[in-house]
């Protein structure tokens, strides 16, 4: 497989690698994408244990926007199939600026096409077996607070247990609130969990929900724990594992203090936990 590198053009200039940032972009300002993807059949054929005359794939690439660790909303999913003589796709697409907001995530996959007849044991067999992906995201405005996620066997990450069993584990440690967010949190999905992840790559709404809340009550949480939370709520460094704590919360109670929400927290918990569910709603302002 030899994927190129996305390149993108901001309202005809001229073609640049798609960096994490896109400067002077606004909502009237579009953007042209493109990227080339080769197979070599052959030697797709010998790697995965299917005969050639049997192995079938398609490209997938989907673009979606929204702010968020995972696109809020999906534009487009274009699909092309490989066949002996055409294994080369040059994908090229222009993207409405009014379509966008915040982020232009790419996702591109080779699946599975058709079930071979033939396989060794481990071969994938099933129609719309992912065989490879990747990711690129493009912050088009505002700062993202975005973390790692990853999968990961959570029995051997945790020392066994019941928490090994989870359907994920979010890795930080409380305490350092001036750490940069993105370096302080790392999100796992746990590998045995199937459904959920299947259902978190499917962009299930409830799950990226429950999900979402998770991860923001937990940090949350904590922060109000601290002696100095009540500071750091106006006085926490931007991108920071604490300015991102202090814009939850006063997204979730506007003009609030942290002496009150700390209350609630602590006499009201349900209460607290219901707001952070709902303050996580897929389409939300997180």
């Amino acid at each position: 497989m030899d994927a190129s590198a996305w390149e993108i053009s901001l309202d005809g200039s001229e073609w640049s690698a798609a960096g994490e940032f896109l400067p002077h972009w606004d909502s009237s300002s579009d953007i042209r994408i493109r990227r080339t993807l080769r197979l070599d059949l052959e030697l797709a054929a010998s790697d995965l244990g299917i005969p050639v005359d049997q192995l079938a794939l398609s490209g997938s690439v989907r673009i979606g926007t929204g702010q968020g660790r995972l696109p809020r909303l999906i534009l487009t999913r274009t699909r092309r199939e490989f066949r002996p003589g055409d294994t080369s796709w040059e994908f090229e697409r222009t993207i409405e600026g009014n379509a966008l907001s915040m982020i232009l995530d790419l996702q591109t996959e080779i699946l599975l096409a058709n079930a071979p007849t033939e396989s060794s044991a481990l071969s994938p067999v099933h129609t719309g077996d992912r065989l490879w992906s990747d990711n690129a995201r493009v912050r088009l405005e505002g700062e993202e607070p975005r973390f790692p996620i990853e999968t990961a066997d959570l029995v051997q990450m945790l020392g066994g247990g019941i928490a090994g069993a989870a359907p994920w584990h979010l890795h930080w440690s409380p305490g350092d609130w001036t750490r940069d967010f993105h370096g302080a949190v790392r999100l796992y999905l746990n590998e045995k969990s199937g459904e959920v992840l299947r259902r978190i790559e499917d962009e299930d709404p409830a799950t990226i929900q429950f999900l979402l809340a998770d991860v923001m009550s937990q940090i949350c949480e904590r922060f109000l724990a601290d002696p100095e939370a009540a500071t750091m709520m106006h006085a926490a460094e931007p991108g920071s594992l604490g300015a991102q704590a202090a814009t939850w919360l006063r997204k979730a109670w506007p003009g609030k203090d942290a002496s009150f929400i700390r209350s609630v927290l602590e006499s009201r918990p349900g209460v607290f936990r219901s707001t952070m569910l709902a303050l996580a709603e897929p389409g939300g302002d997180l």
